[in-house]
């Protein structure tokens, strides 16, 4: 009996990861996988968010019986006084796969219902008790938004254990490598590439493989890198209609890019990698190396039908290319100048106020002052805040 009903919940489970894999090309299904999350974690409501970021400026909101209302509350008039946020910044906990229950990680309920933000804000919505987890945390390696999936109950509900902590848990890895594909296939007008000539005009390399972990398709940033032959390329096999054997040039980084092939293609839906944790490839020429970020596709996507429907995407980045802004994004989102577009590619390349003076040809004052126009306009204080923000939004130059 007992066999069985852990039979029924891998089922459920592997059901409920191929439901957040088809979020990765299709944005409007997290309105499905959300409903689904929450019977898996017991929980009546709950959101998907970029706390940081707007869905005006980049960001996305998907919320679950969770009223847009509240979440705007708690973005405009209540930001910075968010006692759970505060809490979890203050004790480091908000990294990569980090999945935190209120009452025990940050406050306990009794503490929290006397605060002002309960009872203004949290008591009238019934928002009692927190399960959080973090999907890319503050300091994302991968130039990815803060993405937080935090769920709810009710002030007569129970509070939250670890049961349902390791069980959202086991989702985190799966969100963060079907969000790592949404966010890496946005264009400019933050739409989706979900074809193949979509791809095509991706700046960053994209592969498509079969459920033999064979490439199907290229995009022409990644035939680019392929023929180039530095490290990575393409093996053919006699007799096969797909592309071929993606290899890499020594050892050890083959037998990495086997494995991550291997798991991204059929993934173990109990022990998958988070998107965040790339792979390098070592070049042969002995330039700065290629990183490759994987992650699964839906059983049913929009790449491909039937026996042709690919399993698995790669992305490649090109660590030797220079660091293009998107200048459009930043002009159409932001209102920024050229100016301070051109401030903003100087300040990706890490250079000091002295030396983008310099580069510019203007005053040390004249470069601080459009700085914080610069800061004004994106909403961001800092220079650290600011280079997550427009690295998030770069391209890789062609």
């Amino acid at each position: 009996m007992q066999n069985a009903a852990s039979n029924a919940e891998l089922a459920r489970l592997s059901e409920l990861i191929d439901s957040i894999y088809q979020g990765a090309t299709d944005p409007d299904h997290w309105n499905n996988v959300l409903p689904a999350i929450a019977d898996w974690v017991e929980a009546p409501r709950g959101m998907l968010i970029t706390p940081q970021h707007t869905p005006d400026d980049g960001g996305f909101c998907f919320l679950h019986n969770t009223p847009e209302h509240f979440f705007q509350l708690l973005a405009t008039k209540y930001i910075g006084q968010d006692i759970w946020t505060n809490r979890a910044i203050e004790r480091g906990l908000i990294f990569e796969g980090s999945v935190v229950i209120g009452d025990e990680d940050l406050i306990p309920f009794e503490e929290l219902r006397r605060t002002d933000i309960y009872q203004n804000l949290f008591a009238p919505f019934d928002v009692a008790h927190l399960l959080t987890s973090v999907v890319f945390g503050m300091e994302s390696t991968n130039n990815m938004p803060w993405v937080a999936c935090a769920w709810s109950r009710g002030v007569n509900d129970p509070g939250f254990t670890s049961f349902e902590r390791e069980r959202l848990r086991l989702l985190i890895p799966h969100i963060s490598r079907s969000l790592g594909v949404m966010l890496r296939l946005r264009d400019m007008e933050l739409r989706i590439a979900s074809s193949l000539a979509a791809l095509d005009l991706l700046s960053i390399g994209v592969l498509l493989f079969d459920v033999r972990g064979l490439v199907t398709f290229a995009n022409r940033a990644a035939h680019r890198i392929l023929e180039e032959g530095d490290g990575l390329q393409l093996r053919h096999r006699f007799g096969d209609s797909s592309h071929g054997e993606v290899v890499a040039g020594d050892n050890k980084s083959q037998a990495e890019l086997a494995s991550a092939i291997r798991s991204a293609v059929s993934p173990d839906i109990l022990e998958t990698a988070h998107f965040s944790r790339a792979m390098t490839v070592s070049r042969l020429s002995g330039r700065q190396e290629y990183t490759m970020n994987f992650s699964s596709l839906a059983a049913e996507n929009e790449f491909g039908s039937g026996a042709d429907v690919p399993r698995a995407i790669a992305f490649i980045t090109d660590n030797a290319e220079p660091i293009r802004l998107d200048e459009e994004l930043l002009r159409k989102t932001y209102g920024l100048t050229p100016a301070e577009i051109r401030l903003a590619e100087l300040m990706a390349e890490s250079l000091t106020l002295e030396e983008t003076a310099e580069r510019l040809g203007v005053s040390r004052h004249t470069v601080k002052t459009q700085l914080q126009s610069v800061y004004m306009k994106t909403n961001t204080n800092n220079r650290a805040k600011l280079m997550r923000l427009i690295m998030s939004l770069s391209q890789v130059a062609n």
